[in-house]
């Protein structure tokens, strides 16, 4: 991977972002996610996933592409160790729309070691462009930007609760993880389910979203939804306008056999 290409096409301002803190950290995590759109277009089109650096330098970088957790995070924690960070790539399990939990190692995330950990995930999809301390929630240490307010606190047994704010004040909890390093091999079986088994929601709904300075654009095969503080703008996606919307919005030059198959 030639990192100063990937600083380049991630518009990284290394000469002035290059010391071992939370500032040049959260520089990388902004410009990694104004960049790379979360997405997951491969599993769509029945294309396989690599997470060989090589290979998701070529995906991402050459190629113009996104991907997620997997692939978001692997690459990141590879960037992030070049520049001399202290990174843990951690299992998280997630909390689903009918109030369960995944298993352990369905999602992937990055924990920063600076003045205390931190999480630095760039691959989950609705996470603020700034690295979320992980505190006791009588600390208060709330990161709030034009998406919404967002936290990560320990729960029982020093687990890291990774939360948003909802519209009735209350907390609910995106996923937690454990600050304990898992080698590749932990996620192996996670990816080839999110990948292949038809019950996984990557293989059941296509989804891209992206961070924006106004707050976030999310595409399925059949809504375009663009979120800002004051509301949400709804439009249709069809055949005849999806590539469209994915340059202008996502940056992406790509075809999607299953809005393609749609015609």
């Amino acid at each position: 991977m030639d990192i100063q290409k990937f600083e380049e096409y991630l518009k990284i301002d290394s000469k002035n972002y290059n010391q071992i803190n939370l500032e040049t950290l959260n520089h990388y995590i902004t410009r990694f996610m104004y960049t790379v759109p979360f997405e997951n277009i491969s599993v769509q089109n029945q294309k396989p996933i690599s997470v060989n650096i090589d290979d998701l330098y070529e995906k991402i970088v050459i190629n113009h592409r996104g991907g997620f957790c997997y692939e978001m995070n692997t690459i990141f924690q590879f960037y992030l160790e070049q520049k001399g960070f202290s990174i843990t790539c951690a299992s998280a399990t997630i909390h689903t729309p009918d109030d369960g939990w995944s298993n352990d190692g369905s999602h992937m995330t990055t924990i920063v070691q600076l003045d205390r950990p931190y999480i630095a995930d760039v691959g989950f999809g609705d996470l603020p462009i700034n690295a979320l301390p992980v505190h006791h929630e009588s600390e208060n240490m709330t990161v709030t930007t034009v998406s919404g307010s967002y936290r990560a606190i320990y729960g029982e047994n020093e687990e890291i609760l990774v939360q948003k704010l909802q519209d009735d004040n209350s907390w609910r909890t995106s996923y937690k993880a454990k600050n304990i390093s898992r080698p590749w091999s932990y996620f192996v079986e996670h990816l080839e389910f999110n990948e292949h088994n038809p019950e996984s929601i990557f293989v059941q709904t296509l989804l891209i979203t992206m961070a924006k300075t106004y707050g976030r654009v999310t595409m399925s095969q059949d809504q375009l939804t663009i979120t800002k503080a004051d509301g949400k703008e709804q439009s249709p996606v069809t055949p005849q306008n999806y590539k469209s919307i994915l340059q202008k919005y996502f940056g992406l030059d790509v075809t999607i056999q299953t809005i393609e198959n749609k015609v």
